[in-house]
């Protein structure tokens, strides 16, 4: 019998889409503890591959027309869920290669649901059981992109931090030098929630602007990122460093891994300080703030996660006793 493939539009939200999961993974795999479906902003469209009029595969495609590569007009693949066959993964991103390619883009990226703000990467082993908030899929994935002609564009890396060590000193002598400024160190306002988080968000953009493959949202849709995960925030592991005139200098988003049954594990989500911010060293007292609050209640580990290998952060990882636990790559194709 010839193998018969079609590729086929539909709502991301089509119980195609959503099937090709179940035809992928077990029912109690970690791939269904934590959704990454598909975003809205950028979208072009989400499709299904049958094979034979069997679901096999799925994808979404954005089009993201502020990022760029290099120079080079970058559309995205992301949501790509795929059956172990080269075959089948050579339909879906050759139609993914000729479609960015006919609209006009240079350069595909993928893993990516449009931008860096949203899911991205694919891990390159699942030896460990994901924390929360990391993207679960097949391994085999990456091999797919690779046999198609994708190269590593970056890589990235998780560290696990057993010790939750940090200098009592150093946090002292810091938090006089910020009462000597006016500057105060607080937690996230619960009570004003949507506003601090358009202050946040938009901090986050100023900070994030020189960043690998950066591009704007707005920060109100930076507040509703944060908004939809409510539920999970635990204001006293975030942390705002505000100079005298209430200024954002420095910021940490923290949260418990709520995967990990076997300890309490702390997540380092974000740090970022302002570039030209007179506080030096605010990253490494955020990440001191974070192990001594930690302890106190009661966690024992701590995951410094998906930082890029050349940022700073690799740095204040290792200053807090990390040791590498996962790594992830972000691939790309050449459309011209």
């Amino acid at each position: 019998m010839n193998t018969k493939y079609i590729i086929k539009k539909v709502s991301c939200k089509d119980k195609l889409f959503t099937a090709v999961l179940k035809g992928l993974y077990n029912e109690n795999s970690q791939r269904f503890l934590l959704g990454h479906e598909p975003g809205e902003t950028d979208l072009e469209g989400c499709y299904i591959l049958l094979k034979n009029d069997t679901p096999v595969g799925r994808f979404a495609i954005y089009e993201n027309n502020l990022l760029t590569y290099k120079g080079k007009k970058s559309a995205t693949i992301g949501s790509y869920e795929c059956e172990d066959v080269q075959m089948s993964a050579n339909q879906i991103l050759n139609f993914a290669k000729a479609k960015a390619k006919k609209r006009g883009f240079d350069f595909l990226i993928g893993p990516m649901e449009g931008s860096t703000w949203n899911s991205y990467r694919f891990s390159t082993s699942n030896e460990t059981h994901n924390f929360f908030m990391e993207p679960y899929h097949h391994i085999y994935y990456n091999q797919q992109f690779t046999n198609f002609g994708f190269h590593s564009i970056a890589d990235y890396f998780s560290d696990l931090d057993t010790t939750l060590n940090y200098d009592s000193n150093f946090l002292n002598q810091f938090q006089e030098k910020l009462n000597k400024s006016g500057a105060k160190v607080r937690h996230l306002n619960m009570a004003d929630l949507e506003n601090d988080l358009l202050k946040i968000g938009q901090f986050s953009i100023d900070a994030f602007k020189s960043n690998f493959l950066f591009t704007p949202i707005t920060a109100q849709q930076f507040s509703e990122k944060y908004l939809a995960i409510k539920a999970i925030i635990h204001p006293k592991f975030v942390w705002i460093i505000e100079n005298a005139a209430k200024e954002i200098e420095a910021f940490m988003f923290s949260v418990p891994d709520y995967f990990c049954k076997t300890t309490k594990r702390i997540i380092a989500k974000s740090v970022v300080r302002k570039q030209d911010s007179p506080f030096k060293g605010a990253g490494v007292f955020l990440g001191g703030m974070m192990n001594r609050e930690a302890k106190k209640a009661g966690f024992t580990q701590g995951i410094h996660a998906l930082v890029i290998s050349y940022n700073h952060s690799k740095a204040l990882s290792r200053r807090y006793a990390g040791k590498n636990f996962k790594n992830y790559k972000l691939y790309g194709l050449d459309l011209v």
